[in-house]
This record gives C-alpha cells, structure tokens and sequence, in this order.
C-alpha cells in the first residue's frame, strides 16, 4: 500500500476489500457515491525526459524520495491507465474507457476488472469521457461499431468532440450514430451528484468529474494530474498537455480548490487507486504535496 492509499485508510474514507483471486477492489465512499477505482494497464511506461521534457533530473529528486511508487526507477515513471465506476442510488457511471484491447500485451484488463467489481457492461447507465484521446476511450465501441456498453449514453464535451472526432474513425465514430452520443456546453450537470467541470489544457474540451454527495465532495480529474509531484509543481507538463500554459493555469486552480475544500482527487494515471488528497507539509507550509 502506498502513502496515500494509508493516509486515505486512517481518515476512513479509504476501503480495501480482498476479492477472490487476490484482487483488491479500491474503493471511497463520497456520500450517497461509490468510487472504484479500475485498472486497465499499468507499467513503466516512459522515461521521465520523454513524458516531462522540460524537468531536469535533479528536479525530480525530493520526489523520488517522497512517492517512490511512482517511479519503476530513478529514470522511469511509474505509470497506470485507469478509469473509475462510480455507483448510487441514481445509477452507475464509468469514467473514461481505458486503452482497450489492443493494448500493451495481451490487451487492457478494464472489462475483466469491472466484473469484479460486480459490474456488467449493460449495467452501465453514462460513460463520461474526460477527453478523447486513445487510452481513454478504448474500450468504448467493439470492432462491430456497436457501443461496448449498450445502456450507456456516451458524454463527453462538445469542444473535444470537434476537434477530435475527424481523427477518431472506429474508436468512437459508432456512438454519434446510433444517438448515445450526449455533448455537453461546459459545466453542466451529468445526474443529480455529478457535474462537468470544464479543465482545459491537456486537450481543448479536457474536462473532469466533480462528485457532491452528503457534503462530501470528490474529483475524477482525467488528465489535468498525472503524477503526484504535480501537487507541488503544477507548472511542471507532461509532453501530451495541448496547450501547455493552459494546462498549468488550470493544474493551479483545481490544486487550489481541491486544498481549500478538502476535495478528494481521483487521478487515472497514477499507479495503484489514483485517489489522493492535496495537502501542506508541516514542515514546509508553503509547498502542497500529494
């Protein structure tokens, strides 16, 4: 267990349960909300000059110190594609739909993962793209055309949808023609605890998923925190931000709201669950960490 899946235990947000075959379903209750976190692939996948061109080594120093579960070594992140299942009274909701089954190796694992976690494809009511690149939306259209969740109304904002959709053919392609296409304007809400808040920068029409349920509040923020010493350095892009001032603009806000409003993150990228708070160091309050 890393340091904020044990942080995330004593402040009894944080649930682990042994499912069979080992496998560890990872999981925050926000209110009425259930959060599962999913796996699709994970490994070390790039060396850190390749992902954050503009960071030295030596700038990563503390960092390999202070989370060095995410980092496969002193030159290589650690990295994960996951997605999140979100359950309540009102429905259950995947975020983002992974790499798919052309993934590395023998595929993504995201579907294996969700019927442990005691999910069928058709239970799914919304899939919410945070944005439309390739390891997000994998596992969204079968080779048929037809959706992979065939309930679902696929979401996603209508800025990424523009800008995307003539490079997407198959991947998504399928979805406005079948009409479960939805496209938002913005912040908008997705139910009656979930809105859409627009995080651009990493992609034109990025946007992340803000849970509030029971005063309880929580935000599965796609792309806009990759890495955990991003808490702490939010200028610092990775090599895919778009538009690479915008995305440290926004890396700034959502640091500053999740700090303020005790905001759990839910990251897909980082290894194991993704979920972390941002916090002050006591011995140094005037640096955030993860």
């Amino acid at each position: 267990m890393n340091r904020v899946e044990s942080g995330m235990r004593r402040r009894g947000v944080f649930v682990e349960r042994l499912q069979e075959g080992g496998w560890i379903l990872k999981s925050i209750a926000v209110g009425r909300v259930d959060i599962t976190a999913l796996t699709d692939i994970e490994g070390a996948f790039f060396k850190l000059d390749q992902i954050f061109p503009g960071v030295m080594e030596d700038q990563w120093e503390p960092y390999l110190h202070r989370y060095p579960w995410a980092f496969a070594d002193r030159e290589t992140l650690r990295g994960r594609v996951g997605s999140y299942v979100l359950r309540s009274p009102e429905g259950t909701v995947l975020v983002d739909t992974g790499v798919g089954p052309q993934a590395m190796g023998a595929g993504g694992k995201l579907l294996v993962e969700l019927e442990r976690a005691g999910v069928h494809p058709e239970d799914v009511d919304t899939v919410f793209l945070t944005h439309l690149h390739g390891d997000h939306l994998g596992w969204s259209v079968k080779p048929d055309g037809e959706p992979v969740f065939p309930e679902a109304r696929y979401v996603t904002q209508a800025a990424e949808w523009e800008i995307s959709a003539p490079y997407l053919g198959r991947a998504v392609a399928g979805l406005d023609a079948l009409g479960v296409l939805e496209l938002l304007d913005g912040e908008e809400p997705v139910g009656e605890e979930l809105t859409a808040i627009p995080t651009p920068g990493h992609s034109p029409g990025h946007s992340s998923l803000l849970v509030a349920s029971g005063g309880e509040q929580a935000l599965v923020s796609g792309d806009a925190i990759v890495h955990p010493a991003q808490a702490t350095e939010p200028t610092w892009n990775v090599h895919f931000d778009l538009d690479k001032e915008q995305a440290a603009r926004t890396r700034e806000m959502l640091l500053a709201w999740m700090e303020a409003d005790d905001i759990t993150v839910a990251a897909g990228h980082i290894p194991g669950s993704g979920f972390g708070r941002v916090v002050r160091d006591e011995e140094e309050p005037g640096r955030r960490y993860w």
